[in-house]
């Protein structure tokens, strides 16, 4: 599943270090459509960080999270779209950003998103403009996972410290 996903990947642009603070490493980047504002994931230190502002200013918007109490949902390896997600909390307010690519479109046009929950509801929702997406890897916060203590475990659909296969 790693090597498909990095040989589907492999062709896309790198994400820029400019959204990421210092030695992050950068994860994802895009700009909202009809607006002048980004979202930027970077990985540094087993901490993962999402931040949400104007492409030219101060962020609006920082949130720095242990990988472990980042909620990841990897791609499972089979069907047409390859798609990941993974979600942000703070208090009762989530920030799931996700992105699919149909892997059968021979242009591999990603389809990018930020949802925003509240208390469990959805109430707003972000397009990314696809030319602007950038990154696509969530491999390195699922190995810091991993190297957290953490397991996926693919039949619960959930991480655990102690996943058996069923």
């Amino acid at each position: 599943m790693k090597l498909a996903v990095a040989v589907l990947l492999a062709g896309l642009p790198a994400a820029a270090q400019a959204g990421c603070f210092g030695a992050g490493e950068p994860l994802f980047h895009c700009r909202i459509e009809g607006s002048a504002r980004q979202v930027d994931i970077c990985l540094q230190d087993g901490v993962a960080l999402y931040r949400f502002g104007p492409m030219d200013g101060a962020a609006e918007m920082i949130l720095a999270r242990r990988v472990e109490d980042v909620d990841l949902r990897p791609w499972n390896g089979i069907g047409r779209w390859l798609h990941e997600a993974l979600r942000f909390t703070n208090g009762e307010t989530a920030y799931e950003i996700s992105y699919g690519i149909d892997r059968l479109n021979e242009t591999h046009v990603v389809e990018a998103r930020i949802a925003i929950h509240e208390s469990g509801r959805e109430i707003a929702r972000l397009a990314c403009r696809p030319e602007t997406v950038l990154g696509l890897d969530f491999m390195p916060l699922f190995e810091a996972k991993l190297a957290a203590g953490q397991s996926w475990c693919p039949e619960a659909g959930e991480w655990r410290a102690d996943c058996v296969a069923q």
